[in-house]
Order: structure tokens, then sequence, then C-alpha cells
């Protein structure tokens, strides 16, 4: 079928269609028992002839080494493609969650790359992993640069050792997530470094007094006493959003000092590399361009909810939110 078809030109797509079968799976063949052919005009064309391809394959059996373990596990292949297609979960958490649910023949993570790598889980390729397919190898990274910070604006390099380490809870990182030009309305994310918990809110525009309160919102929430042992530090860019340090830093239920602002050096994201990673994240859901404007407030719960609750493999498979909840059982104490 694969023969007759093919040389009808009909494509790789159509023909994984009609046989029920991976588009991948048929391009694989095709290549398998590709010969040159000489037409009635003597031209040399390529064509797939079926009987090259199980020779091909025939030829490769004897040289397989043990089975996988995947060979008739249905049941870890349906796990699989569920967990990476419709939760959005990498080869790493879906190792974890099988080894979890003990589900029959449970691979690694490194085994699981091989598999996918190697085309071996029909409707999985290295395309369908988010991340796999974003990551970017650079060859060089820019140093900090010293550079003294305008006004009353403290910089990163004033930022206490044990927040850079990540060994004290309650430093965060902020940002914002913006539409496409011309839209106003931005989603604002706060990410704790050490658990890594995110708190997101939706604000009307990117200016200063925007940004002032929902930070006065979530102190008011939780309270001046608790803002302070959660909120020790906030890290931001030099954005113009987060510059009116004195009112970010001052609390709204007293005139005492509620938190510490740092600034990033410019052009140097990585200082706030935890919440970049998270806004790439959230960026899975909500694609460049997107206006933020459309998204309900249920949604963005919803977005929230799935991050925070997700197994990082950082955090032992851990998740943000546990971590989080970890952290404050320890304050109260």
């Amino acid at each position: 079928m694969i023969e007759r078809m093919s040389r009808g030109r009909y494509p790789p797509r159509d023909i994984a269609e009609l046989l029920g079968r991976h588009q991948r799976t048929i391009e694989r063949e095709i290549g398998r028992g590709a010969v040159k052919h000489k037409d009635t005009e003597l031209r040399i064309k390529t064509v797939y002839s079926s009987d090259r391809g199980q020779d091909v394959h025939d030829l490769n059996a004897t040289a397989k080494g043990p089975q996988l373990k995947l060979g008739k596990n249905r049941e870890m292949v349906k796990f699989i493609r569920e967990r990476i297609v419709q939760h959005k979960e990498s080869p790493a958490v879906v190792a974890f969650r099988m080894k979890e649910n003990r589900i029959p023949g449970s691979v690694c993570a490194k085994t699981l790359y091989s598999y996918i790598d190697e085309g071996l889980i029909d409707g999985i390729t290295n395309e369908s992993l988010w991340e796999k397919r974003k990551r970017r190898n650079w060859n060089k990274r820019v140093l900090r640069r010293s550079r003294k910070t305008p006004g009353r604006r403290e910089s990163i390099e004033k930022r206490p050792q044990e927040i850079e380490e990540r060994k004290e809870f309650g430093h965060w990182e902020i940002d914002l997530i913006v539409g496409p030009a011309g839209s106003k309305v931005a989603l604002l994310t706060l990410a704790e470094r050490k658990t890594r918990k995110l708190i997101t809110r939706k604000i009307p525009n990117k200016k200063k007094i925007s940004v002032l309160r929902v930070i006065n919102g979530i102190e008011r929430e939780k309270g001046a006493a608790n803002f302070r042992k959660e909120f020790k530090s906030i890290t931001a860019d030099n954005g113009s959003e987060f510059l009116d340090v004195d009112s970010l830093q001052q609390s709204a239920l007293s005139k005492k000092k509620r938190t510490s602002f740092f600034y990033a050096h410019p052009y140097s994201s990585w200082e706030r590399g935890t919440n970049e990673n998270i806004n790439r994240i959230i960026r899975r859901f909500i694609a460049k361009g997107r206006k933020i404007e459309n998204l309900t407030q249920s949604t963005i719960q919803t977005i929230e909810n799935w991050i925070n609750n997700y197994p990082r493999k950082i955090l032992n498979f851990q998740s943000a939110q546990q971590g989080f909840e970890r952290e404050l059982q320890e304050i109260a104490a």
C-alpha cells in the first residue's frame, strides 16, 4: 500500500492517515526502502520499494540488542502520551509519575528521552517537548557590569549572599508579561526564589500605580506582620513600572518598611532567573501576541495553580506549593 501510494505521489501524511499510523513512521519506512530507479526516459529517480524496506528491516533486526521495555506495554505508552500531550509534563516528570503510580515496565527519564529521540512512541516527538525544542545553547554569557544604580534604588550587587544562594525563604522576583504592541493590560508575576511559588495578578496597565496596588493588595490579604515575614525582599528589572521604590517598600498599613527592593543590571535577565523561567512556562499557556485583557480571572488562576502544583525536578519532584506551605509552617512554629 505504501509503495503504491508513494509512487502515486501521495504525501506521507495522507498515507499515514489511511493506514492509521503516525506520519513519522511512514517517513522512516519510505527512507528505509528507498532505491534508485530509471524511468522510461532513463532518468534516475528515488522511489520506495516494499521489498527493499522489508530486507533492510530484517537485516536491522539481526543487530538488535535487548528488547525495548516499551514492547507491547500499551498501558505505559498510553500513560506517557497522555502525560506529555494532555498534561504538558516533561519526560523527567513522567518518569517520576510512572514510578509513583507503579506503572509496569517503568523507565528512567534518560531512557524515555532516548525513546522519544528515536521516534519509538507514536504521537510523541521532540516537537511535543516544549522545553527541549525551545532550548538554545549559549556560547557566551555576559558578565555582570558594576553600574551605579540611580537615585535611591539598591543594586542587586548589594543583595545579601543568602538570597543569591536561595538558602532563606521570603525573597521574590517580580516581572510583567505583556500582550501585543498597543495592548495596555499586563500580567504581573511574582516568583519566590527558594520554593518557586508563583503569584499572578492581572493589571490594567504598565504604570507604577498599578504595580503598587498589587503589592498593597497582597499586603492587605496577608496582614502587615505576615507580609514582612513572607516578602523580605523583591528583585525587579529597571522597568519604569518598578521605579517608585519608596512607595513599594513602605507598608500600606503603617509607616514601617515592609520589604526591600533590589534592581538587576540592564539587559541581565538571568539575574532574575526564577521569574524568567516561570514566565516561559506561562507562555506555554499564553502565547506571545495574545491579548492579556481577553483572559478571564479563572483562566489565570488555573495557570497559576498548574505551575504551583507541578512536580519540579529541581525540588526533588515536590511542587512549589508544597515547599511554600512547608516554609509557612516553619514560620508559624
